[in-house]
């Protein structure tokens, strides 16, 4: 069951993600080359709202790409997986498979739960970070609050 979620900004374009279950944790770096949080919260919300059962989210590195699988296996519960490819493949081409490079991270858990605890660790970005400073660190996006506040309504 996951039990910690967080997101850093480390430096003008690059960012850390850490996840954590009751089991183990992972923390990666990614950059700036793509906007893994609003593919992250338009993902859930369709996992939430039963339009999908599979989503897949690039978090991308310079070189390679961290991939964040979640797919429904019962009514509530979800597979977690995360995987590490050396060579950053396309946009395109990540999601056309669904697990390709070294699985690094593997856990079961409820949507609700990843839901509410990847929430819990944006409010905590959220709370170090104004939309504005978000912004300038991030470098390319701004942060996706239309999608995160869809994401809130969905959990409420």
């Amino acid at each position: 069951m996951t039990t910690h979620f967080n997101y850093w900004l480390t430096g003008s374009g690059w960012a850390e993600v850490f996840l954590k279950s009751d089991k183990q944790n992972v923390r990666f770096e990614l950059s700036y080359l793509s906007d893994p949080l609003a593919d992250l919260f338009e993902g859930l919300c369709r996992l939430i709202n039963n339009q999908s059962d599979f989503e897949r989210i690039a978090f991308f590195d310079e070189p390679g790409e961290h991939s964040l699988v979640i797919s429904k296996f019962d009514k509530d519960e979800i597979k977690i997986e995360i995987f590490w490819e050396k060579e950053k493949e396309g946009i395109d081409e990540a999601y056309k498979s669904q697990d390709t490079g070294e699985l690094i991270y593997s856990d079961t858990d409820t949507l609700r739960n990843l839901a509410l605890v990847i929430s819990a660790g944006i409010q905590n970005l959220l709370e170090r970070h104004t939309l504005k400073d978000y912004k300038e660190k991030w470098v390319s996006y701004d942060f996706p609050l239309d999608k995160y506040k869809q994401l809130q309504l969905l959990l409420n």
